[in-house]
């Protein structure tokens, strides 16, 4: 059977976001006990900042991949199967180590442990899942991408990754995990199971990318976005976990945002009907 021929290019940035995925396993799975006698080991601070932010760079090969594709005109559907390969490893593997990887370390509860495996587990679970039912719904066509149903796996994947490099910053410097963090990491597990249940839900979520950088938009837009780009430069860790969990509540929030509107609309409707009756009466 003759091998189809394939995109260089786009294929190449496509492999770059699953080899930044193996990179943040790889070194989460080489640093040492976050946490000995007490102390921060700062090594393993840096290995999993390091690996958080790896997840991020995962993140520029993916948005990047299918335009390099169509400005090449090169989509196919072997790139499609590639790119959800890639964030399997990337959006769903990578986020559920780090995040299991750091309870572990600071939460000696045998339970508590193994609670997050089976969460962080679930969660690459349905990261696979959400990745399978892109792939059937899929198509090549940028215009049919304006919106998601289910929160985007590498919006989940920025949201666990975000936590865990906004609780790395805090402990940077320091001896002992401060109370803070210590909130932070008790918070993953249950991160990681909501994340999880929105990547395979049919909440709605907006496609940002496409939202804000796609046509004409007027001059206070681009000031925006610059804005935004140097808050990030300037305080990164906050401000991406900040960004990817406030994403991520959106779809929920806008959900029940709609359905209150609808629901106070449809009584408005139905009260002026009956006042319309009484008057007739």
């Amino acid at each position: 059977m003759k091998m189809p021929n394939i995109a260089v290019l786009p294929s190449l940035v496509t492999l770059g976001n699953a080899v930044c995925g193996f990179a943040a396993m790889a070194w989460i799975a080489r640093s040492g006990p976050l946490v000995v006698d007490g102390q921060i080991n700062p090594a393993t601070v840096n290995a999993f900042a390091l690996s958080a932010y790896l997840i991020f760079l995962a993140m520029v090969f993916d948005a990047l991949d299918g335009r390099v594709a169509r400005f090449a005109r090169a989509t196919s559907d072997f790139g499609g199967q590639l790119d959800s390969l890639s964030d399997a490893v990337s959006f769903g593997a990578a986020p559920g180590l780090l995040a299991y990887r750091l309870v572990a370390d600071v939460i000696p509860a045998g339970n508590v442990v193994r609670l997050t495996m089976i969460l962080a587990a679930a969660y690459a679970g349905c990261a696979i899942l959400r990745l399978a039912r892109f792939n059937v719904e899929n198509v090549h066509d940028e215009e049919a991408h304006m919106a998601f149903r289910g929160l985007p796996s590498p919006a989940a994947a920025g949201a666990l990754a975000g936590l865990v490099a906004l609780l790395m910053s805090l402990c940077h410097g320091l001896e002992t995990l401060p109370t803070v963090a210590l909130y932070l990491v008790w918070s993953l597990p249950a991160s990681a199971l909501i994340l999880g249940l929105l990547m395979v839900s049919t909440v709605r979520y907006t496609h940002l990318v496409n939202q804000l950088i796609r046509g004409r938009r007027p001059l206070r837009h681009l000031v925006f976005l610059v804005l935004l780009v140097l808050l990030v430069i300037w305080q990164k860790e906050r401000v991406l976990a900040i960004l990817f969990v406030a994403y991520a509540l959106s779809g929920p929030v806008l959900l029940a945002y709609r359905k209150t509107a609808h629901a106070l609309r449809s009584n408005s409707s139905r009260a002026a009907v009956r006042r319309e009756d009484r008057g007739e009466a």
